[in-house]
């Protein structure tokens, strides 16, 4: 076999021992060489495994911690919203509780204190409420005298409730049907006297006013009139629907 040119001069220029020692030296050198590539490049990427570990850990870390600050601010937020609803509560009932007050102490003013109201007979408190059964309502009223020298006041208390039935006009009068069955109501007194009558509409009637008018009598003797009149969604005390307890 016929060796190349240049081999042939390396080889009898070196000898073939030393030209072999070379060649085996040359291939010593690529393997070391190779394999301290290999290390590099595994120390290489284990140290880029490392660090995108850290990373991801770090992420998760970063991602746990605000996922724990966004649950504790809908915490606050909660407690926060049930505070502000609480507070409105109170309000509300610290605003009836004075609007109550207010009731009362001019009712008491009109009674013992007349003087800082106007003279004479005067209708106060007026409430209907639904009863149990259909078209059944309750009328709640308070009749008293504004008088600063009190006496005995009496007469008939007339009560006319005006709606609509069948798309006309209607008037009902006490005495009329399951209206007040009873007529008028009859009242006498000093300081003041309460009315407490239940009452049945016609199926259908829609009540829009309820007009309240009086002779007034001291003894025997006409003092003068009274009329009034109020509508009826004013004074129409409806029952809570249901769930609104709750809400």
């Amino acid at each position: 076999m016929k060796l190349p040119l240049q081999r042939a001069e390396l080889i009898q220029k070196w000898g073939l021992y030393r030209f072999t020692m070379a060649c085996v030296a040359g291939l010593l050198f690529m393997l070391v060489t190779g394999y301290q590539l290999a290390q590099f490049q595994q120390q290489n990427e284990e140290k880029v495994a490392l660090s995108e570990k850290q990373t991801r850990q770090y992420l998760e870390d970063e991602n746990a911690a605000l996922r724990k600050q966004v649950a504790a601010l809908q915490v606050e937020s909660v407690m926060a919203a049930s505070s502000v609803s609480s507070y409105k509560k109170m309000l509300e009932a610290r605003e009836q509780q004075g609007r109550s007050l207010e009731e009362q102490l001019s009712f008491y003013q009109r009674v013992v204190a007349p003087e800082v109201t106007q003279d004479g007979f005067f209708i106060d408190g007026i409430q209907v409420s639904p009863l149990a059964s259909d078209n059944r309502y309750r009328l709640k009223a308070v009749l008293l005298q504004q008088n600063e020298n009190k006496a005995m006041l009496k007469g008939e208390l007339a009560v006319l409730i005006k709606g609509s039935l069948g798309g006309k006009p209607q008037e009902i009068k006490a005495g009329e049907g399951g209206f007040l069955p009873n007529g008028n109501i009859k009242w006498g007194f000093k300081f003041f006297q309460t009315v407490d009558e239940e009452f049945t509409l016609p199926a259908g009637f829609i009540p829009e006013q309820i007009v309240f008018s009086t002779e007034v009598f001291q003894w025997k003797s006409k003092r003068g009139e009274y009329i009034n009149s109020v509508n009826w969604i004013d004074v129409y005390d409806s029952p809570p629907e249901e769930g609104s307890l709750d809400s």
